[in-house]
């Protein structure tokens, strides 16, 4: 499976941001949870099923968060370094799977 993009993360749980590791290939994006106590099942989510890539801002104040709406209506949040190039990143991977 090749790698378009990978980094230290957090995806939102509610109001938690539980640290992780952030990876992009052709086919999905999937989050995986470090170590500790508690450990969860790692995200995955297939490109096909982003619908719109958007911003938040975490705390209401840090310009940090990556929104993912997905087809099913359910919307999914990270926290990354460079929120523009993920986005950059996904939507030009999202486009290369609609070809």
């Amino acid at each position: 499976m090749e790698v378009l993009r990978q980094e230290g993360a957090s995806c939102m749980d509610g109001f938690i941001a539980r640290a992780g590791q952030l990876t992009l290939t052709k086919k999905e994006l999937c989050f995986e949870f470090k170590g500790g106590d508690e450990v969860g099942k790692p995200i995955c989510i297939s490109l096909d099923d982003i619908d719109k890539v958007d911003y938040f801002k975490s705390l209401s104040i840090i310009p940090n968060g990556l929104t993912l709406f997905l087809r099913s209506g359910e919307l999914t949040h990270f926290v990354v370094d460079d929120r523009k190039s993920w986005q950059e990143a996904l939507l030009k991977a999202t486009r290369l799977r609609t070809k």
